[in-house]
């Protein structure tokens, strides 16, 4: 599927956040059971955790949390699944088995994306919540970063409603690999007006969409640069939606992504121990504050 952009996008990118994220009901049995299946509460804590809340009157979820058994993020992405959004069986071939947080919310690496989460959310202060722009910023750190990005869309798409991931690394794209979405047209073909359409593609994962890096010319590349990608963004009319763009700086790079992501509302930046310059590392998060843009916190891979 190919979304019309500006005015003419397709409305499931244009509406009003969907209600199927929020809870349906206050079922507090519901949740219980959930947080057990799911591996987030083990079975014998589950009435513990009942008592506490009946007796300090407190949810379900708040009680968990109070008793130290839970974490807030946990306990705000089971409230989502109580709303109704579905987790993929594993093995589901529609997408790659390391995008985790879509098949295995207790994971620990799912959780620890939560918590990146949690921490570009706060950095993105007052923001408006319904349009976040956020962005991993990779410095030499490999498909790592891509694999983070990927899970962390996931999370958004699960806890915030209708996220789109833009796979920004032009030159050597992985986006498309993870959500097994061929990557013919994408951002590039949107830069430099190659297509009539919105490219974002409907991904296995309820409310995610994905725009590929498409096929980048050299003239693709170096509109980048020239601009930031939040006017971008704010172009394609998609108001209501929160987006996370993937970028990658390579050894010997000097993008200036400071001018790039202005405007943007947290970045997250992802190195590699070992390989990552320091100098290189400097230089991006100086440029970052130069202009402004939020630093949310840096992911050794």
């Amino acid at each position: 599927m190919r979304l019309r952009s500006t005015a003419s996008a397709h409305p499931h990118l244009t509406a009003a956040p969907q209600a199927g994220l929020k809870p349906k009901g206050r079922d507090e049995r519901v949740l219980a059971r959930l947080a057990v299946d799911h591996g987030f509460l083990a079975e014998p804590d589950m009435g513990r955790v009942e008592a506490h809340g009946q007796a300090n009157g407190l949810s379900f979820a708040e009680a968990a949390v109070d008793l130290g058994l839970m974490d807030r993020d946990a306990a705000a992405l089971l409230t989502a699944m109580q709303g109704g959004f579905s987790l993929l069986s594993p093995g589901d071939p529609r997408i790659d088995p390391l995008v985790v947080s879509a098949f295995d919310p207790a994971d620990p690496y799912a959780a620890k994306v939560r918590a990146i989460r949690a921490r570009m959310r706060r950095a993105a202060g007052s923001a408006d919540g319904a349009a976040l722009r956020f962005a991993i910023l990779s410095v030499d750190a490999g498909d790592e970063a891509a694999i983070l990005a990927a899970n962390l869309a996931v999370a958004m798409a699960q806890m915030d409603g209708q996220t789109m991931l833009v796979d920004v690394d032009l030159d050597n794209p992985s986006l498309d690999r993870l959500f097994r979405i061929a990557n013919k047209t994408g951002l590039a073909e949107q830069l430099t007006g190659g297509t009539a359409l919105l490219p974002a593609a409907r991904t296995a994962i309820e409310d995610l969409w994905l725009m590929t890096a498409g096929r980048a010319s050299g003239s693709a590349a170096s509109l980048i640069t020239r601009g930031p990608l939040a006017e971008t963004a704010a172009g394609w009319g998609l108001r209501e939606t929160s987006m996370l763009f993937s970028l990658a700086e390579r050894e010997g790079g000097q993008t200036p992504f400071g001018s790039i992501l202005a405007g943007f509302d947290a970045v997250t930046l992802v190195a590699r121990r070992g390989d990552t310059r320091i100098a290189g590392m400097r230089r991006i998060i100086d440029d970052l504050d130069r202009h402004g843009v939020a630093i949310a916190g840096t992911v050794i891979a």
